[in-house]
């Protein structure tokens, strides 16, 4: 029964030591206020912390960058990109989302005394927003109608960031837009403006609308097709050079 229960006690051990994550990378975070999907060609704030473990000493800096999803370096997309941290203490770093839509990485290397020790990583998306305008109108342009606060709401849900006021003008039109700065599942969505407290007399308000959403990349279609077609152009100027040859019945010989 002894050995069996250290063989019982030895397997424990080992498993525990199996659940540990390799090396010290929950030493190092990165957190980030709100959601994953930023618009292009913006800045996100990012708070980066590293935690000594226990018996590390030494002095604590990082190394920050972004990179897409083939691991290339995008420059100039971390301020400030190099530095040092207080052990337990977040330091803010700012992002520059890259202009070019898809998914990117903020990774964060961690050192002590110059010797790497852990790397975090935060991945997140660029998009294009997606526009959404609902025209406005009254169904009686002489009513004096006040500034008024209306909300969007997608796919039923509510947006709490998209409450805007709105005035119409002296005929009893206007609009109103929201750009939703989303990565939405599936194609098809519908949304509609709700006033606060509801509005019977104008049109437009609690109408529902659908749109259509796509993350379809066309570049390499495009590119490809551009490359037949210079290897169309390339074989049309041979076939045009290509000297004529006569293979006519020689004339006899006399």
């Amino acid at each position: 029964m002894n050995k069996a229960a250290f063989g019982i006690m030895a397997l424990l051990a080992l498993a525990a030591i199996c659940l540990v994550p390799a090396g010290l990378d929950a030493a190092g975070e990165i957190t980030h206020d709100g959601t994953n999907v930023y618009k292009v060609s913006t800045t996100e704030d990012f708070s980066i912390m590293y935690t000594y473990e226990t018996g590390e000493t030494g002095e604590i800096t990082y190394s920050a960058k972004v990179v897409d999803k083939s691991g290339n370096t995008q420059s100039n997309a971390v301020s400030p990109s190099t530095g040092s941290l207080e052990s337990g203490f977040g330091k803010t770093v700012t992002v520059s989302v890259p202009s070019k839509t898809g998914q990117y990485s903020l990774v964060v290397e961690y050192m002590l005394d110059d010797e790497k020790v852990s790397e975090s990583e935060y991945v997140f998306k660029a998009v294009n927003p997606i526009v959404l305008t609902v025209n406005l109108k009254a169904e009686d342009a002489s009513l004096n109608l006040e500034e008024f606060g209306v909300y969007f709401y997608v796919d039923g849900n509510r947006l709490d960031d998209s409450y805007k006021t709105i005035t119409l003008s002296a005929d009893g039109t206007g609009s109103v837009s929201y750009d939703w700065i989303a990565d939405p599942e599936g194609s098809t969505h519908t949304f509609y403006v709700q006033a606060i407290g509801g509005s019977s007399m104008i049109k437009g308000l609690d109408e529902v609308h659908t749109f259509y959403t796509s993350d379809n990349d066309y570049t390499m279609v495009i590119a490809l097709a551009f490359i037949i077609l210079i290897a169309l152009i390339i074989w049309a100027v041979v076939i045009y050079r290509r000297p004529i040859k006569n293979y006519g019945k020689p004339k006899a010989r006399r």
